[in-house]
């Protein structure tokens, strides 16, 4: 496992990695996308995408902006929604 893998994958205890899996599961869902079809868009494995919605692995920000536009979101809306929901982690 390379050094960057390892910081991305850091264990799923952190509210704000929770969060954000929390955020792209709902997104994915409400525009009724499977793992498998965002897997399809991104050309990542669907397992990339039940890591992070399991918190098992977080996002940098190049990867969130990506993350929103195979979602069809805006990443500065995203950013602010998911920063909500860190603060109400915390």
């Amino acid at each position: 496992m390379s050094r960057i893998e390892k910081r991305k994958s850091i264990n799923n205890d952190d509210p704000r990695r929770v969060a954000l899996g929390q955020w792209v599961r709902e997104q994915r869902m409400a525009k009724g996308y499977t793992m498998r079809d965002m897997a399809a868009k991104s050309g990542r494995p669907h397992s990339y995408f039940g890591k992070i919605e399991q918190a098992q692995r977080g996002m940098d920000l190049l990867e969130f902006i990506d993350m929103c536009n195979w979602l069809d979101v805006s990443p500065m809306k995203s950013f602010l929604s998911v920063q909500v929901s860190f603060k109400q982690q915390s």
